[in-house]
């Protein structure tokens, strides 16, 4: 709770000083996103989105939401497991006007974990409690036309105890590597 608190206050600073300047530059992108990340120890892939108000050019501030999608040994069969997180957005671009650029993002979600139910339908069933997910990332964006970039990035996520009976929260910190396509208004 303390990091998503900390991601509050970075963030309405943030907003605080672009306030203060005279002129305001608003516009806004979004983005799909693919990675490869890791569950306890082991890869998963990672489906997700994010979006938000881009204020001069440089602060975005919106919503983000993540799918992992992994199998785990259990019951003598694979079970398949599905880790979700939404929750507020925040990045910050560095020289947004160069063709290639660098951008710093944090996501601070609420998740949860769901596992396959062993029945005809295989429907997903919520497993344990829902915890805070925190989860900084490092970008380098390439402007491939006017309104679309490509974003190659790297991160860490960062759990908190979900109370599951199969995954603890240090199971599904990890390191993630992937590449999302951006569209909107730079």
């Amino acid at each position: 709770m303390k990091k998503v608190i900390l991601m509050l206050i970075i963030s309405a600073s943030a907003i605080a000083s672009i306030a203060q300047s005279k002129k305001t530059a608003v516009g806004g992108y979004g983005a799909g996103t693919a990675e490869l990340t890791y569950i306890n120890g082991k890869p998963a892939l990672n489906l997700g989105a994010y979006g938000g108000v881009l204020l001069n050019h440089r602060w975005l501030i919106g919503l983000a939401g993540n799918n992992i999608f992994f199998k785990q040994n259990g019951n003598e069969m694979k079970e398949k497991f599905q880790l979700n997180y939404y929750g507020l957005y925040s990045e910050y671009r560095f020289m947004p006007q160069r063709k290639v650029n660098v951008s710093l993002g944090v996501t601070g979600a609420l998740g949860w974990l769901e596992k396959e139910v062993p029945n005809s339908k295989g429907d997903m069933d919520k497993d344990g409690d829902f915890t805070n997910v925190i989860q900084p990332k490092v970008g380098i964006n390439i402007k491939v036309t006017k309104f679309m970039q490509v974003q190659a990035y790297g991160s860490y996520r960062f759990t908190g105890s979900t109370n599951s009976a199969f995954q603890s929260g240090e199971d599904l910190n990890g390191a993630s590597a992937g590449v999302g396509l951006v569209f909107g208004a730079f």
